[in-house]
């Protein structure tokens, strides 16, 4: 017994010290899918302050934004291999949406479940809209009376705007999707000036951005949050929206309709929002990066996860504890995006395709 404890201990010592040469004296750099400002890139750098100390060989740590097709732009750079190599020097913190790869999108040009997965990180989503858009809207299900409306969003093919057109199409309220913009906050400072009516963020977006733009003016009010799957099977919101009084989805459509929300465009709703809600930001290494460097990460941000100090600071600028998912928890829900129902399938091309 001793002598198996010995060896391996030396195996455990010649894995970590294989890692700690690996990164020392390097550049790690962090490839964000969205502008500088935006909640991906706030996040991004609260993490590399933070992380360092737990990645063997302390390497240094930059953060590099690049924006474009809804995220999709960075997701085909990393895969491909455009610019860098998969030599486990560059990751991507990726703001996720599984829209593309359900589709079969051909603007995503890479596999997703081909990515070496790190982790991810989790947020529930809700949607928020001008109290004008209905003259004297009181409470969300008033929404339905709306004659039409005006919807930010940032790329056809991204959840976020997939998700938007689902609900109104659900709902029954003719919109128009003016999508194209970078940030939050110039879809935020849009609807303040009455070009747009109604959009979505995250929760840390709806906190730090959409309350004092929005909310505190006046100008608007949360209309729904997008649920998730519960273990039941039945849809469930975030206990922080729930206790705020922001009804699920499906609440609001049961409390304008008098029955319960259901069909293809519904599941494709229900499914895609609680797949990018499980993998709000996607941690990845390009497929064929060196093992120890993925196993280094793993390890470096589940040890983070538990850090004090950072999840204060994470919480101070995104107004949310956060919730990394190791790799095992991740891997099994990229798997799942290959094998969709087809009328879901199908419900989420047309959208798309609209």
């Amino acid at each position: 017994m001793r002598k198996w404890a010995f060896f391996l201990a030396l195996a455990a010592s010649s894995a970590g010290s294989a890692q700690a040469q690996f990164y020392k004296d390097k550049n790690l750099t962090f490839l964000v899918n969205y502008g500088a400002g935006g909640n991906a890139d706030i996040e991004a750098r609260v993490i590399t302050q933070f992380i360092r100390k737990y990645i063997p060989g302390a390497p240094n740590l930059v953060v590099q934004n690049a924006p474009g097709a809804g995220g999709v732009n960075a997701m085909n750079t990393l895969g491909l291999n455009i610019g860098s190599k998969p030599d486990g020097l560059t990751m991507g913190y990726f703001t996720f949406g599984p829209i593309t790869s359900i589709a079969e999108d051909p603007v995503l040009k890479v596999n997703v479940a081909d990515y070496a997965v790190v982790g991810a990180t989790k947020s529930f989503a809700l949607t928020y809209g001008r109290k004008d858009i209905v003259p004297g809207m009181t409470k969300p299900s008033d929404i339905v009376k709306a004659k039409s409306v005006f919807i930010g969003g940032y790329s056809r093919a991204s959840l976020h705007d997939t998700r938007l057109r689902l609900a109104f199409e659900i709902l029954g309220v003719p919109y128009q999707m003016v999508t194209g913009f970078q940030t939050t906050s110039a879809i935020n400072k849009a609807m303040v000036q009455n070009e747009l009516s109604v959009t979505s963020s995250t929760l840390p977006g709806w906190t730090t951005q959409a309350i004092p733009q929005v909310v505190e003016s006046g100008v608007g009010m949360a209309l729904f949050q997008f649920p998730v799957i519960g273990r039941n099977g039945e849809p469930v919101g975030n206990p922080s929206l729930n206790q705020q009084g922001v009804p699920t989805f499906d609440q609001v459509y049961r409390e304008a309709f008098g029955k319960p929300v259901s069909g293809p465009k519904w599941e494709a709703l229900l499914l895609s929002n609680h797949l990018g809600t499980q993998m709000q930001r996607l941690i990845v290494f390009p497929k064929g990066t060196p093992p120890e460097a993925v196993t280094a990460m793993r390890a470096a941000f589940q040890e983070l996860a538990k850090d004090p100090e950072f999840i204060v600071a994470f919480q101070r600028v995104t107004s949310e504890v956060p919730e990394i998912a190791p790799a095992e928890e991740i891997e099994p829900l990229l798997a799942k995006m290959r094998v969709v129902d087809p009328a879901i399938k199908k419900a989420i091309q047309e959208s798309i395709a609209e």
